[in-house]
């Protein structure tokens, strides 16, 4: 039992504070008229996707980083065309699956990758929402 805690812990609370930490720096240090920050956050998602699979202690650096690039950068090119129910709502009820069913054993790297992808995805929204009301 202890270890489904563990999977759950290291798979659903990392991506989500991993994901709000980027979109938070993207915020504070780029100029949101430019460069669109949920763009540039997903991007360097999956750039920084290493330091993910290390905490997160996922297998193969190289396969984990494949998974969630398989995510987040179609996500980014949803993003592109704005906020809308594609970019939203589906990452998140994808994610919630993951984190129910994926949760109850083991996986190889990539698909760690892939659920980290939509935990990133889905929690960039409320990220950015709450780095928004932080700085008002």
């Amino acid at each position: 039992m202890g270890d489904k805690t563990d999977l759950k812990y290291r798979h659903v609370v990392w991506p989500t504070v991993y994901s709000i930490s980027l979109i938070s720096i993207c915020v504070l240090l780029i100029d949101e008229n430019k460069y669109p920050p949920m763009i540039i956050s997903l991007v360097a998602a999956t750039i920084l996707a290493p330091l993910l699979a290390i905490v997160t202690k996922s297998g193969e650096i190289k396969e984990h980083m494949i998974g969630v690039a398989l995510v987040c950068i179609p996500m980014a090119g949803l993003w592109f065309f704005g906020p809308n129910y594609f970019n939203i709502a589906i990452p998140f009820i994808i994610w919630v699956w993951q984190c129910a069913s994926w949760s109850k054993r083991e996986h190889p790297p990539i698909r760690y990758g892939v659920w980290h992808g939509f935990g990133i995805a889905s929690t960039i929204l409320p990220g950015a929402i709450l780095i928004g009301a932080l700085l008002q």
